[in-house]
């Protein structure tokens, strides 16, 4: 039976909505059906440059009412994400929405009221989920390959230079969120995703650049709810050394660290940390972001009814862990996860 495609608005003309653009015209079930951006004038340039067929609206409100635009793709700074994302659940879209999934308690938990009094679909570009590193580290999981896992810790760490696109917006609060919610909910989606949920956590933070208006970098120590124990850190202020996504897991019949493990019961003859050959995430870079995976299990899940990886409702529950770390560093005490 042939599938009628769907129309994706797009909402935002940044390098990331040049990725979105890429994911969405090599599905075979979507394209491009509008664009949006918070200048109409660039917002034409865009579309003339990847999206030719594709209309261009002035007003973000104006897309939402257009009958051709099945999903929304938000790709507009974070402090947008998520009351623009609850705009077009409203308006019956599915969404495509970039991390972080909101950059206060408040909206987030705005944001999955409306993503559960929704019936459409949506994915939340925690894409570390669908990284190829990730999921095989996620097959050895499944394969009890390390024991019980008793340790969990990840990393980001990126030194946002003024080269970076998003330099503008990214060194202010009010717009980032801070450094905790810009990048290092990745790394506390990405331990959830891999081993549970948080139940508490206690966090410090400290700041080294004064181009920034808030503290750069922050490491938090994690109380899973199972009892076990983790960290998770983001650091903006590494200028001097490479982007770093660091994994370790710990467990009581072997460890992981990034692409490299060991794993007695699967290799009783193993002496030292094997390899499996798989691309590191080290790169803060979006081109190499598996963004047309992720793309592609939205699009599945809407015609399939299939599950999504990373939905709104559970990237909400990725950020309640960011925004208690924050609350931690700020207050200095530890904080239970709600």
């Amino acid at each position: 039976m042939m599938v009628k495609k769907l129309g994706v608005g797009i909402r935002g003309t940044g390098q990331v909505a040049i990725e979105h653009v890429k994911a969405i015209e090599s599905n075979p079930h979507t394209y491009v059906a509008a664009i949006c951006g918070r200048n109409f004038e660039n917002a034409k340039r865009f579309a003339k440059t990847y999206a030719s067929k594709a209309k261009v609206y002035a007003e973000y409100e104006d897309m939402l009412e257009d009958a051709n635009v099945a999903i929304v793709s938000e790709c507009m700074p974070n402090y947008l994400h998520a009351p623009e994302a609850i705009l077009a659940l409203e308006a019956g879209k599915h969404v495509i929405l970039e991390k972080p999934a909101g950059i206060t308690a408040e909206e987030t938990e705005k944001l999955y009221a409306a993503a559960e009094a929704s019936d459409t679909k949506s994915v939340v570009s925690f894409v570390l989920r669908w990284h190829p590193m990730v999921q095989n580290i996620k097959s050895l999981l499944a394969k009890d390959a390390f024991g019980e896992i008793y340790y969990a810790e990840a990393d980001y760490w990126h030194g946002i230079s003024p080269k970076f696109n998003s330099y503008n917006w990214i060194r202010q609060k009010k717009f980032a969120g801070g450094a905790m919610i810009t990048g290092g909910s990745h790394a506390v989606d990405l331990l959830r995703f891999l081993h549970g949920e948080v139940a508490e956590v206690s966090a410090y933070a400290v700041g080294k650049r004064d181009d920034f208006d808030y503290l750069t970098t922050c490491v938090a120590a994690l109380r899973f709810e199972d009892g076990t124990v983790g960290k998770a850190s983001a650091s903006l202020d590494g200028l001097h050394f490479p982007y770093q996504f660091n994994i370790d897991l710990l467990g009581t019949g072997g460890a992981c660290r990034d692409n490299r493990f060991y794993a007695k019961d699967l290799f009783p003859y193993q002496v030292d940390w094997m390899k499996f050959e798989a691309s590191t995430p080290n790169s803060g870079s979006v081109d190499h972001h598996p963004f047309k995976a992720e793309i592609d299990n939205l699009v599945d899940a809407i015609l399939n009814d299939t599950p999504v990886l990373s939905d709104i409702q559970d990237a909400c529950k990725s950020m309640r862990v960011v925004h208690a770390i924050d609350r931690s560093a700020a207050e200095g005490k530890s904080v239970s996860v709600v």
